[in-house]
């Protein structure tokens, strides 16, 4: 098992390898699951706050970066059923029996899915500024254009992939993704161009038939029937200013999961992970000494290990990021 930047490989649904990397050493485990066509770099700061205390791990989906690409890339070899039985692949190969969940963006549908296949596997869920379904619903752009949209790139990507690379790449290549964002989907004033470079140099790499596919399997994926029979401990985080998931939708999976607490990020956007760093950490670490410590001590792993409790926050790193009030 890698432990560091290099990583190793677990093997994913139908034999696909699955990239990750752990992070330090400690319970309970804590795993981040990523938005869609990231990497893993927006959870640099989370990564660093908590591995002096917990193994926090890394990984990324398929088809993204140095992960594998399904044989058939079809709806199916990429949708959220196939990434959750990815990520306990992962956990499996980490011999974790029981995790705390972070999701950020579609992240947030992959640990719902996971949540429902493996529930006794769950210490803890959080998500962060996502979905619990049918994103495309509640884009920035007109609801019903957004999905009419997607189902074209789709359709092209996969009947013409060669002319969708054509179009999209060099867009994706100039200025115009930055500029677009810091017009009102991400706070530019809080969002600084070194944290957000990663992503845009990604984007521009990425493997442009997963994403538009990937894109609609989140639209087929609605988590929302099971959210008021989940009963691990829930931290919903939102960006009050979010384009992306408006702030109701995170409201309402908070009020939908029984017991769930929320962290609004004033001013915050789809990119709050890297707007208030700090914040989330601090506030996460309040979670998992309040509320998923007496929880894993109830419903003790399966292999009978001690529960330890977390640090102290004065043992820990700083952390970029200005200390807001929790709404």
């Amino acid at each position: 098992m890698g432990n560091g930047a290099g990583g190793v490989y677990a093997r994913g649904r139908h034999a696909v390898p699955i990239h990750y990397t752990v992070h330090g050493s400690g319970e309970p485990t804590i795993v981040c699951c990523n938005g869609l066509g990231v990497s893993t770099f927006f959870w640099n700061y989370t990564v660093e706050y908590f591995r002096t205390a917990h193994r926090v791990i890394t990984w990324e989906y398929r088809g993204h970066y140095t992960s594998g690409r399904p044989r058939h890339v079809t709806l199916d070899s990429l949708s959220m059923a196939a990434n959750a039985e990815d990520l306990a692949a992962v956990l499996d190969a980490c011999k974790v029996e029981r995790a705390v969940l972070l999701g950020h963006s579609m992240g947030c549908q992959v640990l719902l899915e996971f949540w429902r296949r493996h529930p006794d596997r769950v210490a803890g869920l959080v998500p962060i500024c996502g979905p619990y379904g049918r994103p495309l619903d509640t884009f920035f752009l007109p609801p019903r254009l957004t999905p009419i949209l997607f189902e074209a790139l789709g359709s092209l990507a996969t009947a013409a992939p060669g002319l969708l690379e054509a179009v999209v790449r060099p867009l994706l290549l100039s200025p115009i993704p930055d500029a677009l964002a810091r017009l009102g989907l991400i706070n530019a004033q809080l969002a600084s161009r070194e944290d957000m470079a990663p992503y845009f140099e990604y984007l521009a790499k990425m493997d442009l038939q997963v994403f538009f596919l990937m894109a609609l399997a989140m639209q087929r994926h609605d988590a929302g029937p099971w959210l008021k029979r989940i009963d691990v401990p829930t931290l919903v985080v939102a960006g009050e200013n979010d384009q992306l998931t408006p702030l109701s939708l995170s409201r309402r999976m908070c009020d939908d999961i029984r017991g769930a607490e929320m962290l609004l990020l004033r001013k915050g956007s789809h990119v709050g992970l890297i707007e208030y760093p700090e914040l989330i950490s601090l506030r996460l670490e309040k979670f998992l000494h309040e509320r998923v410590t007496p929880f894993l001590a109830v419903r003790a792993p399966r292999s009978g290990a001690a529960v330890v409790a977390p640090s102290p926050a004065a043992s820990r790193p700083a952390v970029h990021g200005a200390l807001l009030s929790i709404g």
